[in-house]
């Protein structure tokens, strides 16, 4: 039996191969190409620095109801099951089990072109629990999706799936594309609606505007200092 002495953390790490068929991933991918006019790009901060960075792929989001919305769903939800029964063995992951891992972010389609990649960074959030990505082609060269500073590599096929806990230490990119374009779909995994999640922040931020000159309980640490 796994336990904490013994467990390799990548383990956490669910690979499951051509979980989506040919069909469906050419469907996502043409799907890009009819909209990409609506295409954006993201930012988030750089794992070591925690600097604001940009990054360089170009992203849609797949609006609930439609067809394309359906088939990623639809995977997604198999793959939470075959996560939580893939974790029981480890009889330790409470944060993991299928309560946390309810609802959807967003469903997101992302194109990276030659020289696109993803800088090291975590998906760290509140209420988001698992990260989940699916890989819609294979011909282009680069592209690698790398945990741990490169600790852990994992070369990505056509159709397949990938699963894992999103937290501050989970550190992951997409190494530059050499050759060719890469095509995958990305969705955070949370415990509560997006609309939910919304509101909280924006109740949050009039919470800390409310009581920033007041005494609150407890303490804030001085994260800053030289440890004695």
């Amino acid at each position: 039996m796994n336990n904490l002495s013994t467990i390799d953390i990548s383990e956490l790490i669910l690979h499951r191969k051509k979980f989506l068929s040919i069909k469906e991933c050419n469907d996502l991918i043409k799907y890009f190409e009819i909209n990409k006019n609506k295409s954006t790009q993201e930012h988030c901060p750089e794992a070591s620095t925690n600097i604001d960075t940009w990054s360089t792929f170009d992203v849609i989001d797949v609006p609930c109801g439609s067809k394309e919305y359906g088939i990623v769903a639809h995977a997604i939800e198999k793959m939470i099951n075959l996560y939580h029964s893939y974790t029981d063995k480890f009889k330790m992951f409470h944060s993991m089990r299928k309560s946390n891992l309810l609802y959807s972010h967003k469903i997101r389609l992302m194109k990276y072109e030659t020289g696109a990649k993803i800088h090291p960074h975590s998906d760290h959030d509140p209420y988001v629990y698992g990260s989940c990505t699916f890989n819609l082609n294979e011909d282009y060269e680069g592209g690698d999706f790398v945990f741990f500073r490169g600790k852990k590599k994992i070369k990505l096929k056509q159709g397949d799936a990938l699963i894992f806990p999103a937290d501050h230490y989970w550190v992951h990119e997409v190494k530059p594309i050499n050759k060719g374009v890469r095509y995958s779909v990305n969705c955070f995994l949370q415990s509560i609606p997006q609309s939910i999640r919304e509101e909280l922040y924006l109740k949050q931020e009039e919470l800390m505007e409310k009581y920033i000159f007041k005494p609150l309980d407890g303490i804030k640490y001085n994260i800053n200092k030289e440890p004695n």
